[in-house]
């Protein structure tokens, strides 16, 4: 550990030894190789960021493997519903907190909440997009791969205000779900020192274990349910960080998908700056081109490019929502 978090109770030893230090691959068993340590038995406190994909499901049920089927009770599990999340996302959380015995807090972006945070459960949770369309609202502008605020407001400050306001922790470690293929957003999060600012030091189990995507599908196959989401959906239905051939495939295969994305851009449309000049980077999520106009273009070529792994694709990795 940091010396900046050096006043969080460091976290109980087990038979694998010390919940922090080298890392080390799972064997068949779900245990580490004798003499390795767990990275799974995480320090605590600590709250795992729950996303709601199979990457995180992994995460969650090695850690609750790892303390012996339960989870202690400085250990909090929470996910941030946006709104936009697929129907199948949610129905995985629920599925994923029922079959381990798990309780997930789910939080939501609420102006008018205390400490503008909601807490929801599967049954309320909204679907339509309301969370993400307030916050839109409230900026007067849409986000963008620049000013990418949703992921802040929605997702990292809600789990971090639950962590704050709802546990009372002052300092606490963040779990998060970045596997080990994923090199540049493990050093990014590990640069941040997000303890410095919110209280919130990361812990990067699945990269310490050095666990990959063909680790994480693999063990999926192996379960008695799934997200049943193809690879390339991702959980927020439009989420404009995917490849525009990403975006062109899902529009094909469901056009209403496009919908809220469309109606969010046209209600900021004439937004403009101090100046009064327009500010177009404001009014589109994606650099050059609305939701209009890639729906258009989706559903006037869907019988040229009906694949989902199309060449075109060339934007930045999807779903940077803990970055």
């Amino acid at each position: 550990m940091t010396a900046d978090i050096a006043d969080v109770p460091a976290a109980r030893t087990g038979s694998a030894g010390r919940t922090s230090g080298p890392t080390h691959r799972m064997t068949g068993t779900g245990r580490p190789p004798p003499g390795r340590r767990n990275s799974y038995l995480v320090p605590r406190p600590a709250v795992v960021s729950f996303s709601g994909g199979r990457t995180s499901g992994y995460l969650l049920k090695h850690i609750v493997d790892a303390h012996g089927g339960r989870l202690p009770d400085d250990i909090a599990v929470v996910f941030a519903n946006t709104g936009m999340e697929r129907p199948e996302t949610l129905d995985f959380v629920d599925t994923c907190a029922t079959a381990w015995g798990v309780p997930i807090v789910w939080v939501e972006y609420d102006w008018d909440a205390p400490h503008r945070t909601r807490l929801v459960d599967h049954r309320t949770a909204s679907r339509d997009g309301e969370p993400f369309a307030a916050l839109i609202a409230r900026k007067g502008f849409v986000p963008n791969p620049t000013i990418r605020f949703c992921t802040g407001f929605l997702k990292r400050d809600r789990i971090e205000s639950y962590a704050r306001y709802r546990l009372g922790l002052k300092r606490w470690h963040s779990v998060v779900g970045l596997r080990a293929d994923e090199p540049r957003r493990v050093w990014r999060m590990r640069a941040m020192n997000c303890g410095a600012r919110t209280g919130g030091h990361a812990a990067l189990p699945l990269a310490d274990a050095r666990v990959t995507e063909r680790d994480v599908l693999a063990w999926w196959q192996e379960q008695p349910f799934d997200l049943g989401l193809p690879g390339y959906a991702g959980n927020c239905s439009l989420c404009f960080l995917k490849g525009r051939g990403k975006l062109l495939h899902l529009i094909r295969e469901d056009p209403s998908l496009a919908d809220w994305w469309i109606a969010q851009e046209a209600k900021v449309a004439n937004r403009t700056g101090p100046d009064g000049r327009a500010c177009e980077s404001m009014k589109r999520f994606r650099i050059g081109e609305t939701y209009a106009e890639l729906r258009a273009a989706a559903l006037a070529r869907r019988d040229l490019f009906d694949t989902a792994a199309e060449d075109e694709d060339s934007g930045p990795p999807d779903c940077f929502c803990t970055d």
